[in-house]
């Protein structure tokens, strides 16, 4: 099976993805820079692939090359994301911060069209929602997962055994994951204004879901 997780820079999606990643054999490419697409593979094994959302590389432009089974939007709280992603050297690589939340705003929209919609929130705290919906995807996972027993070392000799090509194709990073165990990234409970305006105006709907209460 051929996984595909589609999220915002900073939203904790490459952590989803190593979590993901420590099913048994697997290939994981945790976190594509987001100078580049998903690439095109042969393998048969389970493969789980992570992309960021930019104004250079479509979805379409993802699935057409990987062509996963299943693709999975995951979104954190616009609000928190922004703040964070706010203050990083790679805010406005590959389209400009706020293009970039514009185009979280319209995937959000078309959230009907993903396989399932993961919640950072909802990773984090291990609500049931999340296993269920990795269950029916055909990817379950358990408690278990959500140590990193998987390291750096064998993710990437897995990946070379499989794909040995990429290895002179494109560059394999692991985002900010550290350590041994999913940690919980910050979590707001009161915003700067600056920020609140911000993403109201960029990223309506998403934030009026979050505003709402997403359970």
């Amino acid at each position: 099976m051929r996984l595909l997780v589609y999220g915002m820079q900073s939203s904790g999606a490459t952590a989803f993805t190593r979590m993901l990643s420590e099913r048994p054999g697997c290939v994981a490419l945790a976190d594509i820079p987001n100078n580049f697409a998903a690439p095109r593979v042969t393998t048969i094994a389970d493969f789980v692939a992570k992309v960021v959302m930019t104004t250079a590389y479509p979805i379409e432009v993802h699935q057409e090359r990987f062509r996963p089974d299943a693709t999975i939007l995951f979104l954190r709280d616009p609000r928190t994301n922004y703040a964070s992603l706010k203050t990083t050297p790679y805010r406005n690589h590959a389209g400009w911060l706020d293009e970039k939340f514009e185009l979280l705003d319209r995937m959000f929209a078309r959230r009907g069209e993903f396989d399932a919609v993961i919640h950072y929130e909802h990773f984090v705290a291990r609500d049931p929602r999340v296993f269920a919906a990795l269950e029916a995807l055909g990817w379950p996972v358990t408690q278990a997962n959500y140590s990193f027993r998987r390291d750096y070392d064998e993710l990437l000799s897995t990946l070379w055994e499989h794909e040995p090509q990429l290895m002179g194709e494109m560059d394999v990073v692991f985002g900010s994951t550290r350590g041994t165990d999913v940690v919980p990234m910050r979590m707001d409970e009161a915003f700067d204004p600056e920020v609140e305006a911000a993403v109201e105006t960029l990223c309506p709907g998403l934030l009026a879901h979050y505003r709402a209460g997403i359970g």
